[in-house]
């Protein structure tokens, strides 16, 4: 009876085991998330190309390359943070300047058509190869 009264006891230490429901309602708002964050770029960087002066067909270009830099990127990253001997750890070095890359490249997408007047694209023409130019370096 004494072992019963044990093993009962070791029972109600362990945590609860999470809900199957739970972990796939996890998994499927990360899911969400990129797909909100991808519907986002499509609907409001188009419009903002086109501000700046890019043809409609050559908008497409621009909005692939992209996916296409991520490809080429990607792996170059994960090689050098698989073999990555920094104090800090493996990962989070690239996680640090992964992040400060992207605030800089938000920061140019965002202000490009002002960066590009600041740095001499004319207000009246309806090409600012400045502001594309920064637009394309920082997407």
């Amino acid at each position: 009876m004494e072992f019963l009264s044990l093993n009962l006891e070791n029972q109600s230490a362990l945590p609860p085991k999470p809900s199957l429901l739970g972990q796939i309602i996890v998994v499927a708002s990360i899911a969400a998330g990129l797909q909100f964050g991808w519907a986002l770029q499509l609907s409001l960087l188009t419009p903002y190309v086109h501000l700046l002066g890019i043809p409609h067909a050559s908008a497409a270009y621009i909005l692939f390359c992209g996916p296409i830099s991520g490809m080429l990127v990607h792996p170059v990253v994960g090689y050098y943070s698989d073999r990555c001997t920094s104090r800090f750890g493996r990962r989070r070095p690239f996680i640090a300047v992964g992040n400060l890359a992207v605030a800089i490249a938000v920061l140019l997408i965002g202000y490009a058509a002002d960066m590009g007047h600041m740095f001499g694209n004319s207000l009246e023409k309806k090409a600012r190869p400045r502001a594309i130019a920064i637009f394309v370096v920082g997407f």
